[in-house]
């Protein structure tokens, strides 16, 4: 019983000061209350805007010594300029697994030769696997995401397919 009226004596300031503090809190605010939100607007966001990749020649950083490939017997609507381009571009995202000019590592083939384990190494052909990824390697045990992990392009894709196909079907990429 004792214990029950001391709890009580401890409530009683609580309880006591709760309708003045709520009075306190009303003079705040402005006269007539809050509007009475029933939803919001979502604002539209832009899209990211994501950078190109940076301007690299394939290797550097990986203690090779890197030429610009010259491409001969390219298919039908591929330009030495796009070879040029998938270049860089292969030297930003795609090294990091290939190794540079194509060599290949523990984790993906080697593109420089013309031994393919996925596709025929056709143009058309590269430009997909670039596109799609390799979610189930037949060989390696990394798969190759989409776009290779970077944010390329269709272009550049098209350009990254150029420069593996000019590495493939020219026996090497310095």
């Amino acid at each position: 019983m004792r214990q029950a009226v001391r709890a009580r004596a401890r409530l009683f300031p609580v309880v006591c000061a709760a309708p003045a503090l709520l009075f306190a809190l009303t003079a705040c605010l402005p006269e007539g209350g809050y509007d009475k939100v029933t939803h919001r607007e979502q604002e539209e966001l832009p899209p990211p805007d994501f950078p190109a990749p940076p301007r690299v020649i394939a290797g550097i950083g990986q203690g090779a010594a890197v030429t610009k490939l010259v491409a001969t017997n390219l298919p039908a609507g591929v330009t030495q300029a796009m070879v040029d381009e998938g270049q860089q571009a292969y030297g930003t995202v795609c090294v990091a697994c290939h190794a540079a000019n194509g060599t290949g590592s523990a984790a993906a083939p080697a593109l420089n030769d013309n031994q393919w384990i996925n596709i025929t190494g056709q143009y058309p052909e590269i430009v997909q696997i670039i596109t799609s990824g390799v979610p189930n390697p037949k060989e390696h045990p990394g798969a190759m995401p989409p776009k290779g992990g970077g944010n390329f392009t269709d272009p550049q894709i098209r350009a990254l397919a150029a420069y593996v196909y000019a590495l493939s079907h020219q026996g090497g990429g310095a």
